[in-house]
């Protein structure tokens, strides 16, 4: 179990070692015309989420930018699955929890975030979500943290780097 120590810093040692970063990321996405509810990418290394082997970060916000370029499909509905393991969540274009994936993952997961509303930036779509405040926890042996992505509408065909995450994360 968790200990807290409350009384360890006074408020400037306390705000004086907190650190603020923003982590881009690249995850490999289904490249072919893909469901509804199906697995867009599994998860993806976010290294140094966290300071220190089974540390503790806040996730404060989230960009998400497409560069897919279509009328029809840019800007695609996404629930982000933050996880502290890189067990798939199933087979990319297939529903969660296809080939063992899911199950083995869910004691890891951290929490999800749902990426829904974009803004059309003439060649790609943006989505930013903040004050989000979910609590990333690394594994006891990682300073790492992953992401997937489940696919909430239909889409069409994208390149396997269309889409970049900027997490913006406090580090305790």
């Amino acid at each position: 179990m968790a200990k807290t120590e409350l009384y360890n810093y006074s408020v400037q040692e306390k705000l004086n070692k907190m650190d603020v970063d923003l982590i881009t990321i690249n995850p490999t996405i289904e490249t072919s015309t893909i469901d509804a509810h199906d697995v867009l990418f599994n998860p993806t290394e976010i290294t140094n989420a966290v300071s220190v082997n089974d540390g503790v970060s806040i996730l404060q916000s989230i960009c998400v930018i497409d560069t897919t370029n279509t009328a029809v499909d840019a800007g695609v509905q996404i629930d982000l699955v933050f996880t502290q393991d890189e067990g798939d969540l199933g087979a990319l274009d297939g529903p969660v929890g296809t080939s063992g994936g899911a199950d083995s993952v869910l004691d890891g997961i951290l929490g999800i975030v749902s990426i829904t509303s974009y803004a059309d930036m003439i060649t790609g779509q943006v989505a930013t979500k903040n004050n989000i405040g979910l609590v990333l926890k690394g594994a006891s042996s990682s300073k790492s943290i992953y992401v997937a992505g489940v696919i909430r509408e239909a889409g069409t065909a994208r390149d396997a780097d269309a889409i970049f995450l900027r997490l913006g994360i406090v580090k305790d």
